[in-house]
């Protein structure tokens, strides 16, 4: 093979797997259909769960991702133009939105780019803004979405940033079997197959997730089940999902009450008392905040009670204690929840700027203590 040939194939490959729309993406598992029209129907906007793949919502994928709303409508406007209607409950009222997506119709599926920039040298350089969504039907007769993200750019065979393609299936309402929310004269409940499973009671309702919904009446939520047992009273102002990655049996749920939020799992046990007035993650923690004062802790409990005025990461890992500062003194809090005062560590060195890498202080471990979560609402000294 001559020096040019090798040149151009090695510009060929590099070009297809490094500009953003030209990459070679999967459209395999989209149905054939000779009328994209047939996609105008009502859907769940919770992903019908796939293994191995991280499925997005409905309204993630169109960057809407805090829409409240629990189903979703296509219906096409004209051959490149895609209208998606729903409700949004808005300070627990019903409210009527709708999008317009403007595309192209392929053989397989409708063809959407919320973004679409790019620069390309073969070889030199490479800078692309791709997101790109791909709506069709799976081989079962689902909605199948395939959403393609580049952020992604090289200088040479230098590169850098993320690009990914995700996949989510979406049912169709008419077509499902499983509990769907009813109205009858104003009121909200269940039915299955036409057959009402849970009376018609609530101002509102939301969809069922794993055998738990949520309720609402005289602008107080809370959690039923699919026999209508409370699962908790009806008494906090919202209850929003935590959604996480993980395989947990459980599933969490940020509730609010009087300006205050906590943690419940999907049994309706407060995991994380309704006391704070900030929970968010850090990373490793959700960080909680009461007034001043800082915390730790997981969807499950409270790990450090915010009781301090600092609180740093857990980024001494030789020990790993995070530094807590509370009334002027520097103290360590451990993983376990247990606080220990500090002394100067006689390794640490500093000359001029630089520091040794080790850290300023130990910590006393005769000075071990739990700390309470009772002490969140005393002056501590």
């Amino acid at each position: 093979m001559t020096k040019r040939k090798v040149f151009i194939l090695i510009a060929s490959v590099f070009f297809i797997y490094s500009c953003g729309t030209y990459r070679i993406n999967k459209t395999s598992d989209f149905k054939k259909t000779t009328n994209l029209d047939s996609l105008n129907g009502n859907y769940f906007s919770k992903p019908f769960p796939l293994k191995k793949n991280y499925n997005k919502d409905f309204f993630s994928l169109i960057n809407k991702s805090n829409t409240q709303s629990d189903f979703f409508n296509l219906e096409f406007i004209d051959k490149n133009n895609l209208k998606i209607s729903y409700d949004e409950i808005v300070e627990n009222k019903f409210v009527s939105k709708e999008i317009i997506l403007k595309g192209k119709r392929k053989k397989k599926f409708f063809e959407v780019y919320f973004s679409k920039k790019q620069f390309f040298i073969p070889i030199l350089y490479g800078n692309f803004d791709i997101d790109r969504l791909r709506i069709g039907f799976d081989k079962t007769g689902k909605i199948l979405i395939r959403n393609f993200s580049d952020g992604s750019g090289n200088i040479l065979f230098i590169g850098g940033g993320f690009s990914g393609e995700s996949k989510s299936i979406f049912e169709s309402v008419k077509k499902s079997s499983t509990i769907i929310p009813f109205s009858k004269d104003g009121k909200w409940g269940f039915k299955k197959n036409n057959d009402t499973i849970i009376k018609p009671i609530y101002d509102f309702v939301r969809a069922f997730d794993e055998n738990i919904a949520r309720v609402c009446k005289n602008n107080k939520w809370g959690l039923v089940d699919i026999k209508g047992n409370y699962l908790t009273e009806i008494i906090y102002d919202n209850i929003n999902p935590i959604k996480t990655n993980n395989n947990d049996s459980l599933k969490y749920s940020f509730v609010y009450l009087n300006g205050k939020k906590g943690i419940i799992n999907s049994n309706g046990k407060i995991t994380v008392p309704v006391i704070y007035d900030e929970i968010r993650d850090n990373g490793e923690f959700l960080e909680i905040k009461k007034g001043t004062k800082i915390g730790y802790c997981t969807y499950e409990n409270v790990i450090i009670p915010s009781i301090y005025d600092k609180l740093s990461y857990y980024i001494f890992h030789q020990y790993n204690y995070a530094e807590a500062e509370r009334n002027n003194m520097i103290y360590y809090v451990d993983k376990e929840g247990y606080e220990y005062q500090t002394k100067p560590n006689p390794l640490y060195s500093k000359i001029g700027f630089l520091e040794n890498g080790q850290p300023k202080y130990i910590p006393d471990l005769e000075s071990k203590r739990k700390i309470g979560l009772e002490e969140q609402f005393q002056n501590i000294n």
